[in-house]
């Protein structure tokens, strides 16, 4: 890679074509046709296998919602404290290994590290319907978190390795629906399966799908775009160009301390882990406790079940709407107009007494907050300049917010029922939070880029390593606001 001046910016080159850091290329008319002709084929590629992926670990850590109201609790004679910490062990041991699980992302090739702690995950959930006690199955949720743990994080980091700042967005918004994941729980508890209990023959056909899969994932998955063989020279040569101005190569990229170690003094990483952690409280309860609100409100565990999927129903047309606006309106805006209706539509389906009217602000919460996971995740990851800070930051903002998992379930438990005052206000107290904290960000990101675009530096005795080293803090890098 050579080395050329362009003013006072020193950049760089990758063969013939210069390469000026953190600055968005202007492209011809004929380059535009290559950029979409091969974010086609690595959209093909790359995206799919994630989105089977990401929905089977969601339905697979949130079935023990499903699994309560039909029939777990009286299996296993689970006490109030089992339960509760039968829950909160998969997000204890979550939150533990989701930042050492990405360091070791940069150790394995991608196919082989999410074939692995797929393949693995799944087992866990398999495990979860031969448990013959509450001991057992904690064991088992705490091993599906251990091995669940580098994948949401990783995927984040993964999508960086392919895309830029403005094509990511939408790839991490692509609408994932939770709908199936109801729906199958509720057949799956409806199924007659030899001596098998209805919360056993969930975890047991969820596991075995997920496992599946997992395994189809080690010959799909494509590993970095440098080494792409279904692109064309012409458009491998402007992916990687394009790649390298931003965020280098992930092949390229080596785990550093220093590296970690600026990311856990960069302040706005924190600020993204209280809005993820606000937000995902919701998320968390919605996706785990569903069906046991509902099954408060009269109905019986399979249709519980089965209404549970409301939420995601809502979420699905939500992130359809969020797909469309994502590089139309700033992410600030969006999370905070998406939080609003969570905090509204949640806060009737808690306090509210008629039955319809919960139902449907279930509907609206999810219609709110689905959104709001993903946008947070997304616009925390689009505001991180290298691979490995990307990688280490979205693990690091993914431990802090699932913080929720280990704390909500203990307001969940069978002796709080049925009102669940005190979850449902901390809850809300959070989600308003969040929503005032991204609204704050985006208005400092507005001034930061302002005066950065004032005041020009001098980068010439700068090498590219020097520079790559500067993170968000090189003068020519623009948060996205």
């Amino acid at each position: 890679m050579g080395q050329y001046e362009i003013g006072s910016v020193k950049s760089f080159t990758v063969g013939e074509k210069k390469i000026n850091l953190n600055v968005e290329e202007e492209l011809t008319e004929d380059q535009k046709l290559i950029v979409k002709s091969y974010l086609r084929k690595i959209d093909i590629r790359v995206v799919p296998i994630m989105i089977i992926l990401y929905l089977f670990g969601l339905i697979d850590r949130g079935n023990i919602g499903a699994a309560i109201v039909n029939g777990l609790r009286d299996g296993l004679h689970l006490t109030s404290s089992e339960e509760g910490t039968a829950t909160t062990i998969f997000y204890i041991l979550y939150i533990v290994f989701e930042t050492p699980s990405n360091m070791l992302l940069k150790k394995f090739r991608p196919h082989i590290w999410f074939a692995l702690i797929g393949s693995c995950w799944a087992g866990a959930c398999i495990s979860l319907a031969f448990a013959k006690n509450g001991t057992n199955f904690i064991v088992s949720r705490a091993l599906l978190g251990a091995f669940e743990a580098g994948f949401t994080p990783g995927v984040v980091g993964y999508l960086n390795y392919w895309y830029t700042r403005s094509e990511v967005g939408k790839r991490m918004t692509i609408p994932i629906s939770g709908m199936i994941g109801s729906p199958m729980s509720a057949g799956l508890a409806s199924a007659k399966l030899h001596t098998f209990k209805p919360y056993q023959v969930i975890f047991l056909i969820e596991g075995c799908l997920t496992l599946f899969f997992c395994l189809l994932s080690f010959f799909i998955i494509q590993d970095y775009p440098d080494e792409a063989k279904f692109l064309t020279p012409e458009e491998h040569e402007l992916c990687i160009r394009r790649l390298v101005a931003e965020q280098g190569m992930a092949s390229k990229t080596n785990n550093s301390l220093k590296n970690v170690l600026n990311v856990i003094a960069d302040w706005k990483v924190w600020v993204f882990a209280l809005i993820f952690f606000g937000f995902n409280n919701i998320a968390i309860m919605t996706g785990v406790f569903s069906p046991v609100i509902i099954k408060t409100m009269g109905f019986t565990g399979v249709t519980s079940t089965y209404f549970a999927s409301l939420q995601s129903a809502g979420g699905f047309v939500g992130t359809l709407v969020a797909f469309y606006y994502v590089n139309k309106v700033p992410y600030f805006i969006l999370l905070s107009i998406y939080g609003f209706i969570s905090v509204i539509g949640y806060g009737i389906m808690a306090f509210a007494k008629g039955t319809a009217l919960r139902l449907f602000a279930l509907t609206l919460a999810g219609f709110g907050l689905n959104p709001t996971v993903v946008l947070a995740l997304t616009w925390s990851s689009i505001n991180q300049s290298g691979i490995y800070k990307g990688l280490i930051a979205s693990a690091m903002i993914i431990s802090f917010g699932t913080i929720p998992g280990a704390t909500v379930p203990r307001l969940f438990v069978a002796k709080y029922s049925p009102d669940y005052i005190a979850a449902h206000s901390i809850i809300l107290g959070f989600t308003a939070l969040s929503g005032l904290l991204s609204f704050i960000l985006g208005m400092y990101f507005k001034k930061e880029n302002a005066r950065r675009d004032n005041n020009p530096v001098d980068l010439s005795h700068l090498s590219e390593f020097d520079q790559r080293e500067m993170f968000n803090d090189h003068p020519n890098f623009r948060f996205r606001r």
